[in-house]
């Protein structure tokens, strides 16, 4: 979409009050256009490798500019990528090379799939997500709160009230920054830029590639580890067929994971890496603890447990006899069992194993990676503001990875991490296939521009950028035997026609034969969020692909609908996804738990196999619910004797509605909402929940109670910007429908 023209005069007004930028024009015309910025001594540092990279990306067929500045501000920047946008040849991405400003978003958790950081109870420094959302999406907008103190290139802003209230980049984006900050970093660049340089002037076939699903990991469910070999084969069949190699490792297959992972890292010929797995910033979580095979093994294992808990305690200044008498009493063991919890020998052998269990950020400092990307599927991976991160480590080492996709905060793990990827078989670039990416956190590290070589004839990437409009073009591809063509197609004819497209969509769903596209379809369904998809649940809670029953159990319970409550109990018991039986237990808490119950109890009576410790697990968790909601959440947010910080953020208060979504509660919530003897902190608070409820039965109420505090003239200025806040965010649906 192109920027408004108002926005636009802004803009470029805003931009006529910084320090002058240095853009060297591009030297080739080709059809699209990319942005190389840099600060100033960076460029002077590896000026030639710069140029070197340029031309690269000119010869591949982008005309490329280079923006040199000291930035004094994200707004800068973003200000010369928009009036490169609206100039010709059109713009489609940027990288951002070496000390780019940084900003840190706050007031914007529901477009990330998991951050939910309570803002009120945390500084703006730790509840912010470094995003580049604030440069490749021109139609966000910002309020300006601050630059670090400490930390030059961190600078805070918060998502304006008015803005709108969904990620939908213009633009593609990446980072190359090192994971380290002191002089080396330039040379790092330096010898980065070359190599990738060299590479995209070699090119290479995707042919070989592995995945890698960490413990705890979609509950362990082996149908959701099992269904993404299914997908992938329908996307990369290349893969799957003589001459091509595609590994799914399970971190069950061995003891040894990292040894075995670090082993295929180093193939010369690999390709392509995915990781689902647990994470932090310089960490990737592999294996759990080796689970005993016999009583003697299962007895170390719980010994090895309790040294750990007890060394945790210490470093709380916990008083360790009570941990030990608690432990002790607990699991009926003897006290020796917690024996060399404090031994040198015996800290260093508990470490060393400890240590042999995950990946660390030094691993990929010795190794040389070899793929050409590697998909981070894991929390704090991509955290390019820090040091040290573990994406930077296998991008800039010494290997030859070209890019990464990783996140600077937590991440969901139900939500489509494989979404559109067989483009990269189509000559489609990192960075264009990740704009269909809309999250917060999510960014890639590295060239953004690099393509796998591939057969098809036609430029895929430039029919994306330029012919978007084409309806013609993509009703052909919708016709294509190639699920992957079909699929982008099924995106690109949505964005033309909207919920005009929904008879289409709701055809596509019923009868195409590829997962991949049947989840495309109902994904834009959810988006138009009419009758026809809520219709088309009590279809898809049976679909063969697992993800989409995994998915359809959400979107039940954030409907809020009794209909479902039938579905979701059937799902609990006989679906084989642990992870869609786990999600079906969630979510059926939300809309009527009474009737819930009933429904369990009815279903348990006509079948003679069902778990009765699931049965009883799951009565006496909503009954639980339901007093809770009763006797202590709803009257602790109405308690104006209680502490402020308990009444909004504490176990209960209205910030868990974000979490959990007792639809039930919407009604009495709006009341309190309205109620101008609340305290103010509250009321905003719960108009803010409020918007976490965009599939709800009760989303009509919540619109009509926001228009009308938005509009009072008795109505806080704070609970106003909210209440506006949540009417753009209804009106725009969830950020990203998988991850409501």
């Amino acid at each position: 979409m192109k920027i408004k023209t108002a926005l636009l005069f802004t803009v470029l007004l805003a931009t006529s009050l910084f320090a002058q930028t240095e853009v060297i024009p591009f030297v080739k015309k080709q059809a699209t256009s990319f942005a190389i910025v840099t600060d100033k001594e960076t460029y002077k540092r590896v000026k030639d490798a710069i140029i070197e990279y340029r031309n690269s990306v000119e010869n591949d067929g982008l005309s490329a500019y280079i923006l040199v500045g000291e930035w004094k501000k994200p707004d800068e920047i973003k200000a010369e990528l928009v009036k490169l946008y609206n100039s010709k040849p059109v713009l489609e991405g940027a990288v951002f090379i070496g000390d780019i400003p940084i900003p840190m978003i706050s007031k914007a958790q529901f477009m990330t799939t998991a951050f939910k950081l309570a803002e009120d109870r945390n500084p703006v420094e730790k509840a912010s997500v470094a995003s580049d959302r604030f440069y490749d999406d021109f139609d966000l907008k910002f309020d300006y709160i601050k630059k670090d103190s400490t930390n030059s290139l961190f600078y805070y802003y918060s998502l304006a009230p008015d803005s709108p209230q969904k990620i939908e980049k213009d633009i593609y984006s990446a980072r190359i920054k090192p994971a380290v900050n002191d002089e080396s970093k330039y040379e790092i660049i330096k010898k980065y830029l070359l190599r990738v340089a060299k590479q995209k002037a070699e090119g290479n076939v995707l042919d070989n590639a592995f995945v890698f699903t960490g413990h705890g990991y979609y509950s362990e469910s082996l149908t959701s580890w099992g269904d993404e070999r299914l997908t992938l084969k329908e996307q990369f069949p290349g893969l799957f067929a003589p001459g091509g190699i595609i590994r799914n490792i399970h971190f069950s297959m061995d003891q040894d994971m990292k040894d075995v992972l670090l082993d295929k890292l180093e193939q010369k010929d690999l390709d392509m890496a995915l990781f689902h797995a647990h994470g932090s910033p310089d960490m990737q979580y592999l294996v759990e603890y080796p689970d005993g095979n016999s009583p003697q093994a299962n007895i170390e294992s719980v010994k090895l447990y309790l040294r750990g808990k007890l060394r945790a305690a210490k470093d709380k200044n916990k008083d360790l006899e009570e941990i030990k008498k608690g432990f002790m009493e607990s699991l009926d063991i003897p006290e020796d069992w917690f024996d060399g919890a404090f031994v040198d020998s015996v800290i260093a052998a508990d470490s060393i194993l400890g240590y042999s269990l995950d990946m660390y950020s030094e691993d990929i400092e010795k190794a040389s990676p070899q793929a050409d990307f590697v998909m981070f599927d894991e929390c704090f991976n991509g955290s390019f503001h820090k040091e040290n991160y573990i994406a930077g480590r296998y991008v800039f080492g010494n290997g030859t990875v070209v890019a990464g996709e990783g996140n600077t905060v937590n991440a969901l793990q139900d939500k489509w991490p494989d979404e559109l990827l067989g483009l990269y078989n189509y000559g489609v670039r990192i960075g264009e296939r990740h704009r269909f990416v809309n999250y917060l956190e999510s960014h890639i590290i590295g060239d953004p521009t690099y393509r796998f070589k591939t057969s098809f004839k036609t430029d895929l990437n430039k029919q994306i950028v330029l012919e978007s409009k084409n309806e013609k073009l993509w009703k052909d591809y919708l016709k294509s035997e190639d699920p992957n063509l079909r699929d982008i197609a099924v995106v690109m004819l949505y964005r033309i026609n909207g919920p005009a497209f929904e008879k289409e969509l709701i055809n596509i769903y019923n009868n195409d034969k590829a997962s991949i596209v049947r989840l495309q379809a109902i994904k834009c369904l959810a988006e138009i969020g009419g009758e026809a998809f809520f219709t088309t649940l009590k279809t898809s809670i049976n679909d063969p692909y697992e993800l989409i029953r995994r998915f359809t159990t959400v979107w039940m319970g954030e409907s809020g609908r009794e209909e479902y409550i039938p579905c979701l109990v059937k799902t609990i018991f006989e679906d084989e996804g642990k992870r869609v039986a786990y999600n079906a237990r969630t979510e059926i808490a939300f809309g009527n738990p009474e009737k819930a119950i009933g429904e369990i109890e009815k279903y348990c009576s006509t079948s003679k196999y069902y778990d009765k410790y699931t049965k009883e697990i799951l009565v006496n968790s909503l009954k639980s619910d339901i007093k809770e909601l009763a006797e202590s959440s709803l009257p602790l947010i109405k308690n104006e004797s209680a502490k402020l910080r308990d009444r909004i953020s504490g176990l209960g208060g209205v910030k868990s509605f974000r979490n959990y979504k007792y639809h039930q509660a919407i009604p009495e919530l709006i009341k309190i909402a309205k109620d101008n003897s609340v305290n103010v902190q509250v009321r905003e608070s719960i108009v803010e929940a409020l918007g976490w409820f965009a599939f709800s039965i009760h989303k009509a109420e919540i619109v009509e109670a926001c228009k009308e505090l938005s509009q009072g003239s008795d109505s806080p200025a704070n609970v106003k910007a909210e209440a506006v806040k949540t009417l753009n965010r209804m009106k725009a649906g969830f950020n990203n429908v998988v991850t409501p």
